[in-house]
């Protein structure tokens, strides 16, 4: 078969129909390049996993992480667990500070009570010690009771050996009209029974208001021994502060006594006073002194001194005289016009030698006139 036979063989249009020329353009035409799609393609997982290891490799930055949506169901979950963690933080501390201030409350408040609480007074031994010891009395005078001087103090410090204590009082009692009843459980007799001249004020025994002279009687008879006070005046004309010894009545009794000036030893028979002895003592007013007054035998001795310094070691006036035998301890206070008397301690003291006398013969001898 010739060349035009096999061109005609072919039927017109097929592949093998095309020449040369459109055979070519064919193959061109499959070569040429795919327009661009517009659709956005999901990279496989996997894919995207690889290409964002190898952006990493390439020194770009890392993509950052999905953001959840704070209204999204997560977000409020997270919110929600993390209130919840600040609340349980915030429980726990606040337990752990209550729990501190009630265990520092358990064991510091105990021993404050105990500083602040001011230890009882009532029985009579705690009474005797510290009236043995004879602490200073810490306290202030009123306006009307020699405000303006020292605070009151009791020099001794212990019972001097052979003396047993037979009454005393430290005033540290409610305030009340007369002096009524001691510390140590003995009451006041004689004129201390007067509410309109004696008082208890700011734990100090006061005597105001009169002209005179005034006794406050407290124990048993005795007749070897001494008193020893501490007292101040607002003033010392014609008034003084003294102790007796031997006391039978308000007219039969021996006094110690300073004046301002001296220190004085007096007796009283049947009302006719005498003056046994008598040294200079300069006192001030509004200041407090310690009289110490004793009679062994037929020797009666005194000293004084300003209160809060030491006891002076000798006795700085003496006399002896015989006319009283026995009889009551305590105080005999001269008031002026306008005078006020502090009385901050007093206590009596026997010899060894010494026998008290029975209550009976107190209630007998005691008396005011």
């Amino acid at each position: 078969m010739n060349s035009g036979e096999r061109k005609q063989w072919f039927a017109p249009g097929s592949v093998f129909g095309e020449d040369r020329q459109g055979v070519t353009t064919i193959s061109e035409a499959a070569t040429e390049p795919q327009p661009l799609r517009l659709g956005r393609q999901r990279q496989p997982v996997e894919g995207r996993e690889a290409t964002a290891a190898a952006f990493r490799e390439r020194g770009g930055p890392r993509p950052a992480p999905a953001r959840q949506e704070s209204g999204s169901p997560a977000g409020e979950a997270e919110t929600a667990t993390k209130s919840s963690l600040l609340s349980e933080r915030a429980s726990l501390l606040f337990a752990g500070l209550l729990l501190i201030t009630v265990l520092y409350s358990w064991i510091l408040l105990p021993p404050i009570e105990a500083a602040l609480q001011l230890s009882p007074s009532n029985s009579n031994a705690q009474m005797e010690q510290s009236i043995n010891q004879a602490q200073p009395a810490r306290k202030t005078a009123t306006p009307s009771a020699a405000s303006s001087g020292p605070q009151g103090t009791a020099s001794p410090t212990a019972l001097p050996a052979g003396l047993s204590l037979l009454a005393a009082d430290t005033f540290h009692r409610p305030d009340q009209r007369g002096w009524g009843t001691a510390s140590d459980g003995h009451s006041w007799q004689g004129d201390a029974r007067l509410g309109s001249i004696f008082a208890v004020s700011h734990q100090q025994g006061q005597l105001s208001n009169g002209q005179g002279a005034y006794n406050a009687i407290l124990g048993p008879t005795f007749s070897d021994g001494e008193v020893i006070f501490t007292g101040a005046i607002n003033r010392f004309q014609q008034a003084n502060l003294g102790a007796v010894l031997r006391w039978m009545d308000t007219n039969n009794w021996y006094k110690a006594y300073i004046d301002g000036s001296q220190l004085v030893l007096l007796k009283s028979s049947g009302g006719m006073q005498t003056r046994l002895a008598a040294v200079p003592f300069s006192a001030q007013a509004n200041r407090f002194y310690s009289l110490r007054f004793r009679i062994q035998g037929d020797r009666l001795q005194a000293r004084a001194w300003l209160a809060g310094t030491p006891e002076p070691s000798q006795w700085q006036v003496s006399a002896r005289d015989s006319t009283f035998q026995s009889g009551f301890g305590g105080l005999r206070l001269v008031l002026a016009q306008g005078s006020v008397i502090s009385i901050s301690t007093f206590q009596e003291l026997a010899l060894s030698t010494s026998s008290p006398a029975s209550s009976s013969a107190q209630r007998s001898v005691v008396r005011v006139t």
